[in-house]
């Protein structure tokens, strides 16, 4: 890989990794960035990000698709219903819980290329599926007060639809960044309902937020999506998807890192333990191809 494709993978991953922090803030107001602010109701903020995100993106919505059906449900799946659970989870979870709850994304594809595009799994990709599940198990319950996080099991949900998406989008012929597009497009309209029948006090808790929540927002729509999603596209057209899906595993790492040192996340022997298991799993399912579902090691770059 050249230098500068590796430093744009390593700026791209860090970004990624510390947009789990920024997403934390603008959801619960921790850390305390801003005096006052105790965070924007989650639905809402989705609402805001793809919205921003499709009129930025308005240009590559032609032509468009055909498959409408599938279309819509990737969409879905993809987009607003994904982070409208994310940001939920994360008003309780950690950001570096959530971090590593989300790459379950990866062995759930993986299942569900099994079940319904009839792949077959070797033993290391059986290991690393297992190994994957039981630690982020580990990472979300304490079995010493027989607790569980209910923010990382909502994250674990938000996984398991993401690669629903995925798996719904395989048949879709339309491109990566217009897809995004229409991810946008599609998931607005439905977060609108969401937050008018659930949440209130929307604009008063974000003006509350002030500048700081429009960086964050920019930061999340500008930085991690269109950025972030120029950078990987452009090195999966250099580079085969099968090097460059392992190397993203830094961006959770990143997020576990600033997780610690920025929002002060507590570190545990479950957490560390629990966290590298997960990740060595995930990194096992990765390397090994996936025949039926291509883009399976991909689910969570899909997705962001």
């Amino acid at each position: 890989m050249r230098f500068r494709d590796a430093l744009a993978l390593v700026a791209m991953c860090l970004i990624w990794g510390f947009n789990f922090v920024v997403a934390k803030w603008a959801i619960s107001g921790t850390p305390a960035w801003v005096a006052g602010y105790s965070g924007a109701p989650p639905f809402f903020f989705a609402f805001l990000r793809f919205a921003l995100l499709s009129l930025i993106l308005i240009p590559w919505l032609r032509p468009v698709p055909k498959d409408w059906k599938r279309l819509i449900g990737a969409a879905l799946c993809m987009g607003g219903l994904q982070y409208g659970l994310i940001f939920v989870g994360l008003q309780s979870a950690t950001p570096s819980g959530m971090a590593i709850a989300l790459q379950l994304g990866v062995p759930f594809a993986t299942l569900l290329s099994v079940v319904w595009l009839k792949e077959t799994l070797g033993p290391w990709r059986i290991a690393g599926t297992a190994a994957a599940f039981a630690c982020v198990a580990l990472v979300s319950a304490d079995p010493t007060q027989l607790t569980l996080s209910v923010g990382l099991l909502i994250g674990v949900l938000a996984a398991f639809i993401s690669a629903v998406g995925m798996v719904l989008v395989k048949s879709v012929d339309v491109g990566p960044i217009r897809l995004q597009a229409w991810i946008g497009v599609i998931s607005t309209p439905p977060l609108v309902v969401l937050t008018l029948l659930l949440e209130h006090d929307q604009i008063a808790s974000v003006a509350s937020g002030g500048w700081g929540f429009v960086l964050a927002l920019a930061f999340t729509v500008l930085l991690v999506n269109v950025f972030g999603h120029g950078v990987f596209f452009h090195l999966l057209k250099r580079y085969d998807a099968a090097l460059i899906a392992p190397l993203t595993l830094l961006a959770p790492l990143a997020g576990v890192f600033f997780g610690i040192t920025v929002s002060g996340d507590p570190v545990g022997w479950r957490l560390l333990t629990g966290g590298a298991i997960t990740l060595f799993g995930v990194g096992l399912v990765m390397v090994r191809r996936n025949r039926a579902l291509p883009k399976a090691a991909l689910v969570r770059e899909e997705t962001l």
